[in-house]
């Protein structure tokens, strides 16, 4: 039977964290002991009552019907105002394109721009769907890797410039990132910028974690310092910042004259985002401010609690993440992050993601999400804690 299928979706494998996940629900289903799942990228409150609410009022008047490609006009208004008040830029409706998640947009942008062959350079430890975005498209992969050391997770900056050449077709930067947490420097941004300029290429910016900074500002983004004609897409996401994981809306931002071909990527993959989904999401970016505030507010509480007995654990070498919402640490003597993983889930009950799954340079790491309550903190790291802080 599958030798007739595509044999380069057959031969692709699934990334480690959702082999962790499965291994640790299969367990759980074996044994009957609850395992604590803290492999996945989502926090656990629930979505803010008022999005909800202006979304059952839209399904309720009708709204469910075939809509705009590139988002409802009224959503692309609202995205336009949202990313200009927290952005300090100048983008019109015209440059922004709603879409069925941020990773929906990653692979419309590699669809977009990645041909076979094609090299890209990419920052790691880095999130596992950007490698399979580029890959299923037979790119190249060429990648930098960020650095732990006393200061926290640094980058090689000119490495990352000299890796940068006439070959390079694009550049993927994650920024704050997945897992590490970094957050690339306003002047690096407009350096990076320039260099991409001068060679051509195409500059992805992923910043679905741009709200969730731990010193109450956005992140930067490298739309304050690009120019019209610049070869820039940045992907965006409801899911992290507004607690919207499984509604599936993100929106990319791109220059006005690739809106048509992205509206046909749409048209052939989805058709569009629900309509009645738009407009709960209009409600999240008019009220922003409350919503972001309280959820930077009970993570940075999460992640103090998690940090202050993992930054002193023996088997753990770790710095406190600025932004996003992950434990990303290094366990000493370890080298396969995998089976570790696994190990931990038949010892402990909880499920972590391996280092691995983020690519070479993540192995030897552990990744936990923190975007959780309290008592489900104390009770992972309880759990952890006899292997973890060991002599």
């Amino acid at each position: 039977m599958l030798e007739n299928l595509n044999k380069e979706i057959i031969s692709f494998k699934e990334t480690a964290i959702m082999e962790i996940a499965n291994f640790g629900r299969n367990r759980e289903q074996i044994t009957g002991h609850k395992v604590y799942p803290a492999w996945f990228g989502e926090g656990d409150a629930s979505t803010s009552q008022i999005i909800c609410d202006k979304s059952i009022d839209a399904l309720n008047s009708g709204k469910t019907f075939y809509t705009y490609q590139n988002g409802i006009p009224e959503l692309r208004l609202q995205l336009s105002k949202y990313m200009n008040e927290v952005f300090n830029i100048n983008t019109k409706p015209e440059h922004h394109s709603v879409v069925n998640g941020g990773m929906m947009g990653l692979r419309l942008v590699c669809d977009l721009i990645v041909n076979s062959g094609d090299e890209v350079v990419l920052v790691g430890p880095v999130w596992p769907n950007i490698r399979s975005s580029v890959l299923l498209k037979k790119g190249k992969i060429k990648e930098i890797s960020l650095k732990l050391n006393k200061n926290g997770w640094e980058i090689d900056f000119e490495d990352l410039l000299n890796s940068i050449t006439s070959k390079t077709k694009m550049v993927f930067i994650n920024s704050p990132g997945n897992p590490t947490g970094w957050i690339i420097s306003k002047e690096q941004q407009e350096l990076l910028l320039k260099h991409t300029r001068k060679f051509g290429c195409w500059l992805i910016s992923d910043e679905v974690y741009h709200q969730i900074t731990f010193n109450g500002l956005a992140a930067p983004s490298f739309l304050k310092f690009s120019k019209p004609n610049d070869r820039l897409i940045v992907i965006n996401s409801a899911s992290k910042s507004f607690d919207m994981t499984g509604w599936r809306i993100g929106w990319i931002t791109h220059p006005e004259e690739l809106g048509e071909h992205i509206a046909k990527l749409v048209q052939i993959t989805t058709t569009g985002v629900p309509e009645f989904l738009q407009i709960g999401f209009i409600a999240a970016l008019q009220n922003y401010k409350n919503i972001t505030n309280d959820l930077r507010q009970r993570l940075k509480k999460s992640r103090d609690m998690m940090f202050d007995k993992l930054s002193t654990w023996n088997q753990v070498e770790c710095s406190i993440p600025e932004a996003a919402f992950y434990a990303f640490f290094k366990v000493k003597g370890m080298d396969n992050s995998l089976e570790f993983a696994k190990k931990l889930i038949v010892e402990t009950n909880v499920g972590v993601a391996p280092g691995i799954a983020f690519g070479e340079s993540g192995e030897g790491h552990l990744r936990i999400c923190f975007a959780a309550k309290e008592k489900f903190i104390q009770e992972i790291m309880s759990r952890l804690e006899p292997i973890l802080n060991k002599n």
